[in-house]
């Protein structure tokens, strides 16, 4: 999810800590909903990624979570309500932001277009933007979800329970973390380049593939495969923190290196209770 799990063993990597200061008033709040990065958000609200942490003091652009409430810049009042119409899909779209952007939902933009899976839509397709007002849970065009929430897909979750059985370690631990990183989305990329369900990073899935498993994985494209990674990472984590939980998720978050030298960065304590706390709601 963020530029901090670089996975070199045996090297710290260094911090230099930074403050944001707001300068410009906020004119809507919108809701941060699984999987949304502020990447999303900034185009959602046709703002930039620096604008937004600028105005909500976030350190590290990479480390949002479901239920936070982000200040927008600006005067714009957000995304407007749906007119209905059409819409080209056009490459990186995806069916919420598409949704997003024309203030509808997913499921209302699916429902139009006869669409069974919200993770295919094909570029080129022509979607019909349904022009009926927005549902009662979203309030100009963004949905209001509260934190916790219960993001999972029964399918993602029968791989969580099996890998994670093999690895023999703590499937809701895995869930919870899957929750925080990116609400269950293969699709989640990361400000910083983390992909897919458990936001592996590009560095730390290279570490896994030459030095862990011998081969190669496919972490973009395959849920199977994203979390058979983020597992194994996991477990080594456990063993390497003696199966401390907050300290592997702080691992998880921001390297083992540090965490074993006891530094921890000003986000880490955030991003582990978080887990923890996802955890201790659903997977106690």
């Amino acid at each position: 999810m963020t530029l901090r799990r670089v996975l070199v063993p045996g090297l710290l990597g260094l911090l230099i800590p930074f403050v944001l200061v707001s300068t410009v008033s906020a004119a809507v709040k919108h809701t941060v909903s699984p999987g949304e990065t502020l990447t999303f958000i900034a185009l959602v609200y046709k703002t930039s990624v620096e604008e937004l942490a600028s105005a909500n003091g976030i350190l590290n652009p990479d480390f949002i979570y479901p239920g936070q409430e982000i200040d927008v810049p600006g005067d714009d009042d957000g995304p407007s309500s749906s007119t209905g119409g059409s819409y080209t899909v056009q490459s990186g779209d995806t069916l919420s932001a598409i949704a997003y952007e024309h203030g509808t939902t997913t499921d209302e933009l699916a429902s139009a277009n006869g669409i069974g899976d919200a993770d295919l839509i094909v570029v080129g397709d022509v979607l019909t933007i349904p022009g009926d007002a927005p549902s009662a849970s979203v309030v100009a065009g963004v949905p209001k979800l509260q934190f916790p929430v219960r993001p999972w897909d029964p399918d993602v979750e029968a791989i969580i329970d099996e890998l994670a059985a093999e690895e023999g370690i703590d499937a809701g631990l895995v869930k919870a973390i899957a929750t925080v990183e990116s609400g269950w989305s293969q699709w989640a990329l990361s400000h910083a380049g983390a992909i897919g369900v458990m936001q592996v990073m590009p560095g730390t899935v290279a570490w896994l593939e030459d030095d862990v498993f011998y081969y190669d994985l496919n972490e973009y494209d395959s849920v199977w495969d994203n979390v058979r990674l983020g597992v194994r990472y996991l477990h080594i984590l456990l063993d390497s923190t003696g199966w401390d939980l907050y300290d592997t998720a702080a691992a998880y978050y921001q390297g083992l290196s540090p965490t074993q030298a006891g530094v921890y960065y000003p986000d880490t304590a955030d991003y582990a209770s978080m887990v923890l706390s996802v955890k201790a709601a659903y997977w106690p």
